[in-house]
């Protein structure tokens, strides 16, 4: 099977292009309401908590719709629309590059040389996303496609102004809350410098 083809594959992942970006949006909610951020150290393990969500999310707005298979593998799933065009979600870097263990099935998937599940012709990409440098929220969804370790070709699955997932904005409290004079700062009025300046 060649390289996927950018034109084949769009228009397939387009039909189900809102229903992605529910899945990985809802993934980050969860794991923003999680008592996990700020708790866990290691990037990876926010990683594999938002990819389970994102999994189970998957499974519930995708599985069974029209022209989708869900196909579980080896601690993975991959997800064929219209028995033409094999995706799977992943964490990907700035450039798009997702990180895997280099597994053989996993080198597979990028090798276009080689058959993956008996389906020697469907286009295999990535569903990706992107975090912001703070990572504090999503940047992109980007739909990759790579020839082993090279980018070929990608695409936001975002229309403009729809690229940040927003953090929850906490309800204001009608009671304000309690600082003592040593949290606040206060700028100097004109006239506390003229008696400072004479004290001087």
């Amino acid at each position: 099977m060649p390289v996927p083809r950018k034109e084949i594959v769009q228009p397939i992942i387009g039909k189900h292009r809102e229903a992605i970006v529910a899945v990985v949006h809802g993934a980050w909610q969860d794991w923003i309401a999680s008592p996990h951020p700020g708790i866990w150290r290691q990037s990876r393990s926010r990683a594999n908590f938002i990819w389970e969500q994102v999994i189970e999310r998957a499974h519930l707005s995708l599985d069974g719709k029209s022209g989708i298979h869900v196909i579980e593998g080896h601690a993975t799933y991959k997800f064929l629309v219209e028995n033409t065009v094999l995706f799977r979600f992943k964490k990907g870097d700035e450039t798009g590059l997702s990180a895997n263990v280099p597994t053989q099935q996993a080198l597979a998937f990028h090798d276009h040389d080689q058959d993956l599940l008996g389906l020697p012709e469907v286009h295999r990409v990535e569903v990706v996303y992107q975090l912001n440098k703070l990572e504090t929220e999503i940047s992109d969804i980007i739909v990759v496609a790579r020839d082993e370790d090279a980018v070929v070709w990608s695409y936001s699955l975002l229309d403009s102004g729809e690229g940040v997932a927003p953090l929850p904005i906490q309800a204001p409290s009608d009671t304000p809350p309690t600082r003592t004079a040593k949290h606040l700062v206060r700028p100097r009025h004109a006239s506390e410098e003229a008696d400072r300046d004479k004290q001087d």
